[in-house]
Formats: structure tokens, C-alpha cells, sequence
């Protein structure tokens, strides 16, 4: 058997890379079908929930409510990093 193939068990060798690749390339078209359908959720989404999560624990515990901050470019910044004052 020569190095440049030919032999029975370079092209077994050969079949399960080319089942690997299609794997890899179905689940890339899987990933790219899931993006198109569901699209980009993005900050505000996670924001609107947290909001909303906020208010009803706030309601449910007897807690005043808070002002929600609606500058999309601060929301991108995670909490720890804004230099906000909190109201207390």
C-alpha cells in the first residue's frame, strides 16, 4: 500500500471523515435554520424579563418599586460595571 491511497483501508479511513464532515455541516445548517427562526433576541429581551421579574417580586415582598433603566446602551454594560447610584 502506497502512501497515496488506494488500499482498502484508506478509503474506510476516508468514509468516516466524509461522515464526519456531513455531521459537522448538518449541524451547522441546523444552527443557521434555529438563528433565522427564532432571530436575534439581543439585551432588550433579557431586560424586559428582568424588569418584569423585578415588579412582581417587588409586589409579591412589599418592596417599593424602582425606576427601569430604558437606555439600550447601558444595558449592554453588565450591573457591575455601571457607575449608577442605587436607590435605596
Amino acid at each position: 500500500m502506497t502512501r497515496e491511497g488506494g488500499g482498502p483501508s484508506y478509503s474506510s479511513h476516508m468514509s468516516g471523515v466524509a461522515l464526519s464532515l456531513l455531521v459537522m455541516a448538518l449541524s451547522l445548517v441546523a444552527v443557521i435554520i434555529a438563528y433565522e427562526a427564532f432571530g436575534h433576541v439581543g439585551p432588550k429581551f433579557s431586560a424586559d424579563l428582568l424588569v418584569k421579574q423585578q415588579a412582581a417580586l417587588r409586589k409579591q415582598y412589599g418592596l417599593p418599586p424602582r425606576s427601569v433603566i430604558t437606555n439600550d446602551s447601558l444595558l449592554l454594560v453588565p450591573p457591575s460595571l455601571r457607575n449608577i447610584t442605587q436607590n435605596k
